[in-house]
């Protein structure tokens, strides 16, 4: 276990003593003022397929913030007043977000619903680091992946309320479409990159799904999935490595991380930081980066602008 899962059991742990003690002081749950059900989603990227599905009389809510790594969450009591609160919690599974099990385990009585049951036909594996041989959590990437989590979230909608399973079924029709829609445009935006040119080096390896489904290489990276360790030099070397030879001195950022490492990195190698990449959270919202839709969107713009710019 890495430090920051120790970290997250400890604390989880520390709560879940306290949460007797802490309760009384807590808000009163605004899911007693309203009527409204509360749904609780782990990362913002399943917050807003859920926000497509469930209609009225529900409340969604997620944990980890937007712009905010998902992989070290230090929750609060807030945290645990929003999972005592909910009765449904949607969560990733595959590690990225694992530490909700340990949060709700004792404060919690909620349906607990892992969005990606199902998918392991579909999975990567992480080839190296300290969770080489594991699944690949990124699978939202691919945008007929995510198909798939909007279909398990509707399902779970209508488990727990089977008198408006009208509904469900046709917000998640509707949403589905325009997944189906997002999915086209990415490949037909593509198409414009030079197949040579399409390579990736990003901070995090998040982008295997994304390179499977759209035709990428993904050349190098300084994570394989745990975010909360700086590289070491040898991480840095071996990125170093995997660049040479490729031509390629287009770098990108993501929107969780500091970019300092890489700023020096490409530096070193003449290249540039191309952008930034929304890959484990959505971003603002008056850059219209609220929803997945709109990462998506960005993300591929921005991918396709550069790497056609090139050096």
């Amino acid at each position: 276990m890495s430090r920051g899962a120790y970290a997250v059991t400890y604390i989880a742990a520390f709560l879940i003593l306290l949460a007797p003690v802490l309760y009384p002081y807590l808000n009163v749950s605004a899911q007693l003022e309203s009527g409204e059900r509360v749904a609780l989603a782990t990362t913002t990227i399943i917050w807003d397929f859920a926000r497509n599905v469930a209609g009225p009389g529900w409340r969604v809510e997620y944990l980890v913030e937007p712009g905010k790594d998902p992989h070290t969450l230090e929750p609060t009591p807030r945290d645990l007043q929003k999972a005592a609160d909910a009765e449904l919690i949607l969560y990733n599974g595959f590690g990225v977000d694992s530490w909700i099990l340990r949060l709700v385990a004792a404060s919690s009585k909620a349906k607990i619903v892992r969005v990606t049951e199902g998918l392991e036909g579909h999975a990567l594996i992480v080839p190296d680091g300290p969770y080489a041989g594991k699944t690949d959590p990124h699978m939202w990437m691919d945008a007929s992946l995510a198909v798939k989590y909007v279909e398990r979230i509707r399902d779970a909608f209508i488990e727990l309320d089977p008198s408006g399973a009208a509904g469900y079924k046709e917000r998640a029709e509707r949403y589905i479409e325009r997944l189906m829609a997002l999915d086209a445009w990415i490949r037909e935006e593509v198409s414009k990159i030079e197949p040579s040119r399409r390579l990736l080096f990003t901070q995090e390896n998040a982008l295997q799904y994304f390179a499977r489904a759209y035709g990428f290489r993904v050349v190098g990276y300084f994570y394989s999935m745990v975010t909360e360790l700086e590289p070491s030099p040898l991480d840095v070397a071996r990125a170093q490595r995997r660049v040479e030879g490729t031509g390629l001195c287009v770098f990108f950022i993501e929107s969780t991380l500091s970019p300092r490492v890489m700023e020096a990195f490409a530096s070193r190698l003449n290249g540039r930081i191309a952008g930034r990449l929304y890959t484990d959270s959505l971003g603002p919202a008056e850059l219209g980066l609220d929803s997945y839709i709109g990462i998506m969107k960005y993300n591929v713009e921005t991918i396709v602008r550069e790497l056609s710019r090139w050096c």
